[in-house]
């Protein structure tokens, strides 16, 4: 199970940005997922990774160090629906052909492990 650190149960050997964070999870173990169409040359890769209580972590998968974000389920869960609601879907006066292709989901995505994991495990997580 993972580590989750919360203000009841303050630790002085956890790192400055999880005391006080009760969304705070230790990441060092995860298994970081990205979309299926991110590549090298991609401008930004977002990835997320899933603990055994719901909670979610995001990072920039090209530039790891720069810091996490932490959600809870009832805040992933939001984002989720609006995403799957069009809440952040780019005009498409601004996108390439295939980019709307991708944004309509006219192009099959998955996730897949990272290739910054420490173990790369296998995933069927689709959300």
């Amino acid at each position: 199970m993972d580590e989750q650190h919360t203000s009841a149960t303050p630790r002085s050997d956890l790192p400055p940005e999880a005391r006080g964070n009760e969304k705070w999870h230790d990441t060092s173990n995860v298994v970081w997922m990205r979309s299926s169409l991110s590549r090298d040359d991609s401008e930004a890769i977002v990835e997320v990774a899933k603990f055994d209580d719901g909670y979610r972590a995001i990072r920039d998968g090209k530039n790891p160090d720069k810091g996490i974000l932490f959600f809870t389920p009832e805040e992933w869960e939001a984002f989720v629906l609006g995403a799957k609601d069009g809440e952040f879907d780019i005009p498409e006066e601004y996108l390439t052909p295939e980019e709307i292709a991708i944004q309509r989901g006219e192009v099959p995505v998955t996730a897949v492990p990272s290739p910054l994991n420490k173990q790369t495990a296998p995933s069927t997580e689709s959300d």
